[in-house]
């Protein structure tokens, strides 16, 4: 019992050293550090844009207002907005075209709509 506590002991141990030692503090990339600042801006962002109308136009504005090149930072949310409603339009074309279909005959339908989309995005 006692050599059995002693060598989880020692696992958990050696575990534990070798988790920590892919992630150093001195290690972090600058997405990483990024990450924190840009997590408040958007929170501000999503409170102050909270009672707003059309609130993904607030979105963009607050969170593009303390870019580098805000009119930059406008370009890109606007181009992926445009990405993100074709890609809305897709799924549902797909989804409508595979109306009535139920368990594997809808996963079947759906992976065909889907291979039959990456033909024409491709083409």
């Amino acid at each position: 019992m006692k050599r059995t506590f002693v060598l989880a002991a020692a696992l958990a141990a050696a575990a534990s050293s070798t988790l920590g030692a892919d992630s150093a503090p001195g290690d972090r990339t600058a997405r990483e550090v990024g990450r924190p600042p840009m997590h408040e801006r958007m929170r501000a962002a999503h409170q102050a844009c909270q009672q707003v109308a059309d609130r993904g136009a607030c979105m963009r504005e607050r969170m593009c207002a303390d870019a580098a090149d805000p009119a930059r930072c406008r370009a890109e949310a606007e181009d992926r907005h445009k990405r993100m409603l074709s890609r809305m339009d897709e799924r549902q074309a797909m989804h409508e075209a595979c109306t009535g279909k139920r368990g594997e005959e809808l996963l079947r339908c759906l992976g065909e709509q889907r291979r039959a989309q990456r033909g024409r995005n491709r083409g």
